[in-house]
């Protein structure tokens, strides 16, 4: 009950409530980017009258709905193999925001709103896009990485989604939910500590099972954002907020990255 938590655990969940009542700005952008990204994608495809897998030529519904073509998506920045071996690793996060059909971008908008509420609430804007970008970018050079290795001579495939970001925040949240165990009062504590224990583990049960998922880039992400949620600081427990130094050169580093892949996917396309 709430009469048996200390001051420190009654103050983070004060802190945390009044995060999660207010819109979350970085979780809104997110979501909002990799919908726009995908619908500039197929209305790209469509304008170039490229032609989907099942032979047909796309239509205007295609932009909504349709599959994107592989074409399309490596114009846009997908992780191929081939051009990030030659020098193309803006393609490492180019990739994070690309989808290959309307069912891979629905589930991972709606991971990433839940998810990224949550997140945005305990690490803070700045953080928690920090945590978002790199996770989202170990997943895919983990994927890149492990396609290398295995890949015959000339393979062709292709790596897209958010997936490994998403991922990146389970593993967050796993971690900060043991890390600040005492701190945290009982219902967060079973929220971030067990509650998602079991989505992790059914999302990789459905990665072992269901052919075409990209195994490596969700491993890749969930290690990267347990690994950077041990030094994170949180604006929701005190004493544990971080300086505001860092603070300033993680925007700096997620500015560099966004504005350098973005003008790489305007110049490369």
């Amino acid at each position: 009950m709430r009469a048996s938590w200390d001051p420190v655990q009654e103050e983070v969940r004060r802190r945390l409530v009044a995060s999660l009542r207010r819109i979350p700005p970085v979780t809104t952008a997110l979501v909002g980017s990799i919908l726009a990204i995908h619908l500039a994608v197929g209305l790209d495809d469509w304008l170039a009258g490229r032609i989907l897998p099942v032979g047909r030529a796309l239509g205007p519904w295609d932009v909504l709905i349709g599959a994107r073509t592989a074409e399309g998506l490596l114009r846009w920045g997908a992780n191929a193999l081939d051009r990030v071996a030659a020098g193309e690793p803006w393609r490492l996060s180019a990739s994070v925001f690309l989808h290959a059909d309307a069912v891979h971008v629905a589930l991972n908008a709606v991971a990433l709103a839940g998810l990224g509420r949550l997140s945005e609430a305990t690490w803070g804007r700045t953080r928690f896009l920090a945590l978002f970008l790199a996770a989202g970018v170990v997943g895919a050079l983990l994927s890149w990485a492990g396609r290398a290795a295995l890949a015959a001579e000339g393979d062709a495939s292709l790596s897209v989604g958010a997936s490994g970001a998403i991922f990146g925040l389970m593993g967050a949240g796993v971690v900060f939910g043991r890390r600040f165990r005492l701190q945290l009062p009982p219902p967060a504590r079973d929220l971030f500590w067990r509650g998602l224990w079991p989505w992790i583990a059914l999302n990789l049960l459905i990665g072992v099972t269901v052919p075409r998922i990209d195994n490596l880039g969700h491993l890749g992400g969930l290690t990267a954002g347990a690994l950077l949620a041990l030094v994170l600081g949180s604006p929701a427990v005190p004493g544990a907020e971080g300086g505001p130094r860092a603070t300033t050169a993680l925007a700096f580093l997620c500015a560099l990255l966004i504005g350098w892949t973005a003008a790489a996917v305007v110049l490369g396309g």
